[in-house]
């Protein structure tokens, strides 16, 4: 009887459809993720301050999250695959906040990067099925418009997980970013497990049947689905290009706000401010390139991801020129918007290749590109910024290697996007 009205108290059922339902909850869950991932980028100058750490060093703890990130994406892609999204997102969200907690009382560089490894695990757990349980519950022709509206919490999540950290960081303490923002996902992954199913299927709803022919072609085939998603040569080529984004998204994302600070001379709490500000444009960028992608581009994606990195690109050769603070954030702001549209073409993939059934399995074969970039990036960037004493070279190769993306984005074949071939 109390187990019953508990569950009562948090279900959601009755406010939305049960799509609308599943988008919202896992956008509020993965955006809760990303809170409990980027409330480390804001802290960097006071961990600095309080353990004495350098850039260099601050990087490689996050390094430290990316390399279990990295190592635990195939496998977390085959769990959400044979388990079901549900049960992977919330063991994700549980092993975070254990990360989270063990950094929170970190006073060594060895127990800070013991807590990112930590967290690091509990995160390779999210993304692989919080796209898959979007794939699930929405047809092929509206998959990029879903997965737009959704990859809107990577900015907002980002944003709020900055913005909250600074400021907690300025009055209570840098540990207090890694107590309280934790929490947060967990009454979040509470509230996701008690509305949310993996199918329409498990709610009484018909399943979608629009990949039927991409199902049957992966059940015939005599490969193992592992040896299926390796030898796919479009993956591969998107997989090197998503290399090439996410060594600048994930760049930017934990060093703008340490950029911001020492380049325009600000507190914690306003660079914190003004770091979470320049991300939202991402939120409009989201949904519309993933409208245009499915209707203007009739599901066409390459040429938003080669535009995207195009301007992206060019905003971080602009920053390298050391403007002042309003041309900055402008050009901040541009960065904002264009960290996150490629990433919607991009996640696209694997569900248009692979279909539902291999989604998160394909999305974790990608993950392995972005979490091994991640490692590369957060490192290098720190370094770099040590040895010149800014950020100037730090702008100038993410520059560079969006460049690079951009080119090799040229190859992606999109006529095999429609078979597993």
């Amino acid at each position: 009887m109390l187990k019953n009205s508990f569950t009562k108290r948090w279900k959601l059922n009755k406010a939305f459809s049960p799509s609308s339902l599943v988008l919202f909850l896992t956008w509020w869950l993965f955006a809760m993720y990303y809170a409990s991932r980027f409330n480390y980028s804001p802290m960097i100058p006071l961990i600095k301050g309080d353990i004495g750490l350098s850039n260099t060093h601050a990087g490689w703890v996050m390094a430290c999250f990316f390399i279990s990130y990295t190592l635990f994406q195939i496998p977390s892609g085959y769990i959400g695959d044979r388990y079901g999204p549900r049960k992977a997102l919330t063991w994700g969200a549980v092993i975070s906040i254990i990360g989270n907690i063990i950094f929170s009382q970190g006073s060594s560089l060895q127990v800070l990067a013991a807590g990112q490894l930590v967290n690091g695990l509990g995160q390779a757990m999210g993304w692989n099925s919080a796209v898959k349980m979007i794939v699930n519950w929405f047809p092929r022709s509206r998959r990029a418009t879903a997965i737009g509206l959704f990859i809107t919490c990577v900015t907002m999540g980002s944003s709020f997980g900055i913005r909250a950290a600074g400021f907690l960081g300025n009055h209570m303490g840098w540990r207090s970013a890694f107590i309280l923002l934790p929490v947060l996902l967990g009454l979040t992954v509470l509230v996701f497990w008690v509305n949310v199913r993996d199918t329409p299927g498990e709610k009484g709803l018909p399943d979608f049947e629009d990949e039927a022919h991409i199902e049957r072609r992966i059940e015939n085939d005599p490969r193992s689905k592992l040896i299926l998603i390796l030898s796919n040569r479009t993956l591969w080529m998107v997989g090197l290009v998503y290399f090439c984004f996410v060594y600048v998204q994930f760049g930017c994302l934990v060093w703008i706000p340490t950029f911001v600070m020492e380049t325009w001379s600000m507190t914690i709490d306003r660079a914190s401010l003004v770091s979470s500000l320049i991300l939202l444009p991402g939120v409009l960028a989201a949904p519309l390139g993933g409208y245009l992608s499915d209707h203007y581009f009739k599901g066409r994606r390459k040429p938003l991801i080669i535009f995207g990195l195009g301007v992206l690109s060019g905003s971080c050769f602009a920053l390298a020129l050391g403007v002042g603070i309003h041309v900055g954030v402008i050009i901040l702001s541009l960065v904002g918007l264009m960290i996150i549209m490629p990433d919607i073409m991009l996640a696209s993939f694997p569900p248009d290749i692979l279909s539902r059934k291999l989604t998160a399995t394909g999305m974790g074969f990608l993950a392995t590109f972005t979490s091994t970039s991640g490692i590369v990036s957060t490192a290098i960037s720190g370094k770099l910024a040590d040895v010149y004493g800014s950020f100037n070279v730090t702008f100038i190769c993410f520059g560079i290697v969006a460049l690079v993306g951009a080119f090799l984005a040229c190859f992606i074949s999109e006529k095999s996007g429609k078979s597993c071939n």
